[in-house]
């Protein structure tokens, strides 16, 4: 490896170990220390439902790897997949390009019935992990933690140690939740009430903030994307570790794992001490709460308080829909305070007052329904309702954690003075981590972009495959600044690197691989560029990055991978070119009627259908391109095909059968205007507006035109994919029934 790699190195910390999760024990052999993965499916039952999940070895997550600095790691991992490839990435690791683990990028996919052998020396101390980087096995399980110990670590004479590895569980197959995302299905924001409905908007005050949202073409405002059935530490979520004793200090090494959920970590037992950030030593500092991005790791030394109870960690995801929570410690409960839900129409009205999207340069922590990360108080937390704020103590009444009000308790320990959150400008390497400026500096500056409405992310408002290749030279410094112009949070990865992330602490800003980056805002990284080849930068939510937020950094002039050819690595690039087909249909008393989509990220290929029970019928097929980088511009190209708009030619009465040209353009208030030119040369213009949120599971749609047709439609959501219908149509009179989504 590189000399600039060997200085990293040289300013880690020693980092401690700690127990595997699960029964796999590595073989050593001197400095050879070996494993076998074993990637299987597995029948699991989380939520009281059977699903298949994906495991590693058996188990979700996979087992704790243990390393010490200098070793070299022989890691033969198993495909028993039946029909699908797999790979490992080992994130955080600085290994050769070829041993990274990208499928058709740096390593070769690892076929069903497959194994392929990675071997690399360990060069570095810290915690890591390592997880599948194919499409989506991630979400499905594919995940485990890395521990690599210093040199001379002894267990006998160190801190004890715990992996907290955070997580997401959704019985959905990951790849319906992908579509159901991109055809905009709100029935997640229904299960987890956030749908901010018009009702609830003039209920509340907040009609004006809610209009204007819609006025910008806004969606409503949300903080995750998927709704979650179960949040785990360590594959549950509630344990207990009690491998300690009352005044004990416990290290936990905190790596969120999660598919696309940020997690909030407070400690009932008092401050957390953060030693490390990224595998890399900080300086420590001690906070309450830490907001944890997906794919970061941190160090934290927390103290076993000396009253005999057991002190709840608890892991709460950021939209507050839910929490896992490990006790450490043997006695009664003390758990952690409940975090307020979010105020989202509170927030829409920041969001308003800093000028919607056009927002650049604005200071986020004025707002406060955005700045989920920046904030010193307990009592700052953005969005949420501070009246709501329960922090009532409870404890078991016996040892099975049955548990009773301990309001009255002496918590002097834990509130005896303000509050704190970890934010990136308290991070403070404890070495200068200037780069060396006599070497060049390339300065790269990148957009992070995106259609929430059609869910394609993107840099520069291209998707991975409609972007080139960022290239940078070996032996120079590069310099990234990326500009956040979304309204969600991004986690950002650099894989094979580490930067200095630029913060308030100067010329000792920390070292990481993966930050955060918030609405908004604009963050710098610094890096000597020391490697070779093709390695991968990407938003680490997982359904962002299959939507195309990611982004290959090349070295020029690097020699070819042995592993893969040109046409191998092309394939790197079909992720965010995938289609997505859905629909739907109305079975109603006057006609059953729908549309069925087949949808890219730059192209839709449809058509709208109704037939009446009378032999009326009306088709409408059509393939539109957008045209903007907005996407609020398409044309397309089709035929309207019906028998309910007659023509009268010669005294006889024609069906209408004509090829038709046009434009739609999305206007404010999500309002759907088309014009179109048939080949007869009649013309039309018509303004539709579709799933209006009347209230929380009440749909309102409306669509009129110049030749006198309308339709006003109400939709009632029952279930995920039904809705009780009724609507009143020009050409078909009144109609009652039920909508199925597919």
């Amino acid at each position: 490896m590189g000399g600039c790699m060997l200085l990293i190195v040289a300013a880690y910390m020693p980092l401690l170990a700690q127990h595997n999760m699960h029964d796999a024990k590595p073989t050593a052999s001197g400095k050879r220390v070996e494993y076998d993965l074993y990637i299987d499916h597995l029948m699991v039952n989380f939520t009281g439902k059977e699903k298949m999940g994906m495991a590693i070895n058996g188990g979700i997550p996979g087992p704790v790897l243990h390393f010490t600095e200098g070793d070299t790691a022989i890691i033969r991992v198993h495909n028993k997949l039946k029909n699908e490839e797999t790979s490992i990435h080992w994130h955080g690791l600085l290994l050769p390009n070829e041993e990274d683990g990208v499928p058709y990028l740096t390593t070769a996919p690892i076929k069903a019935g497959q194994t392929h052998t990675f071997k690399f020396p360990l060069i570095q101390t810290g915690t890591y992990w390592y997880h599948s980087h194919t499409l989506l096995q991630e979400q499905s399980g594919i995940y485990g933690s890395i521990v690599i110990h210093p040199r001379g670590w002894s267990e006998s004479t160190s801190m004890k140690e715990q992996v907290i590895m955070l997580s997401d569980w959704t019985d959905e197959n990951p790849h319906e939740v992908l579509r159901n995302l991109k055809r905009g299905l709100d029935y997640y924001a229904i299960r987890k009430k956030s749908v901010q409905s018009w009702s609830e908007a003039l209920a509340k005050g907040y009609l004006k903030d809610r209009a204007k949202t819609e006025w910008m073409r806004m969606p409503a405002m949300d903080i995750s994307d998927v709704y979650y059935n179960r949040f785990f530490i360590n594959g549950k979520s509630e344990s207990t570790y009690t491998d300690v004793k009352p005044g004990d200090s416990l290290k936990l090494r905190i790596i969120n794992g999660s598919a696309s959920s940020y997690n909030w970590i407070q400690y009932a037992g008092g401050k957390m001490k953060i030693v490390a950030a990224d595998g890399l030593a900080v300086q420590p500092i001690e906070v309450d709460k830490l907001l944890i991005a997906i794919a970061e790791t941190y160090d934290v030394e927390v103290k076993v308080p000396d009253d005999g109870m057991a002190y709840e960690l608890r892991a709460t995801a950021q939209d507050i829909s839910g929490y896992a929570s490990l006790y450490i410690g043997d006695g009664m409960i003390m758990k952690a305070p409940e975090l307020p839900k979010l105020n989202y129409f509170a927030m829409l009205r920041d969001m308003n007052s800093m000028g919607g999207m056009d927002m650049s340069g604005m200071d986020m922590k004025k707002m406060k329904g955005m700045d989920m990360g920046t904030d010193t108080s307990m009592m700052n937390m953005p969005g949420m309702d501070i009246k709501d704020m329960n922090s009532t103590m409870t404890m078991p009444m016996d040892t099975t954690m049955k548990e009773m009000d301990m309001s009255g308790m002496d918590m002097s320990n834990i509130k005896n003075e303000e509050e704190v959150t970890l934010t990136y400008d308290m991070l403070r390497s404890p070495q200068p981590t200037i780069l060396n400026d006599k070497l060049p500096m390339r300065e790269i500056k990148l957009n992070l972009t995106g259609n929430m409405i059609r869910y394609v992310w993107s840099f520069d408002n291209k998707t991975l495959s409609q972007s080139d290749k960022i290239i940078i030279r070996k032996g120079e410094n590069v310099r990234m600044k990326l500009v956040n112009n979304t309204m969600m949070r991004h986690p950002l990865h650099l894989h094979g690197h580490f930067f200095r992330f630029l913060n308030a602490q100067g010329d000792y800003s920390p070292m990481k691989h993966t930050f955060d980056i918030g609405p908004m805002e604009t963050v710098t990284i610094e890096f000597y560029a020391n490697e070779e080849k093709d390695w991968f930068f990407h938003c680490h939510i997982l359904y962002h990055m299959m939507a195309g937020m990611a982004r290959v950094v090349s070295y020029e002039n690097s020699p070819a991978n042995t592993q893969l050819t040109l046409k191998d690595q092309k394939k790197v690039f079909k992720e965010d070119r995938m289609l997505y087909f859905w629909g739907q249909t109305k079975i109603a008393s006057d006609a059953v009627f729908g549309f069925a989509n087949v949808v890219g990220n730059r192209g839709i290929l449809g058509t709208t259908y109704r037939v009446s029970y009378k032999n009326q019928y009306e088709f409408q097929p059509d393939y539109q391109r957008f045209l903007d980088k907005r996407q609020f511009l398409a044309a397309y190209i089709g035929a309207d095909i019906r028998n309910t708009f007659q023509v009268v030619e010669n005294g006889k009465r024609v069906d209408r059968k004509v090829a038709i040209i046009g434009v739609r353009y999305l206007l404010p208030m999500f309002v759907q205007s088309e014009l179109r030119l048939d080949h007869l040369g009649n013309a039309r213009f018509q303004l539709s507006r579709s799933d209006m949120p009347v209230t929380r599971r009440l749909r309102l749609s409306l669509v009129g035109n110049t030749d006198w047709e309308y339709n006003v439609d109400f939709d009632y959501n029952i279930g995920k994919r039904f809705y009780i219908h009724a609507s009143y149509d020009s050409d078909y009179k009144y109609g009652a029934g039920l909508t199925v989504l597919w």
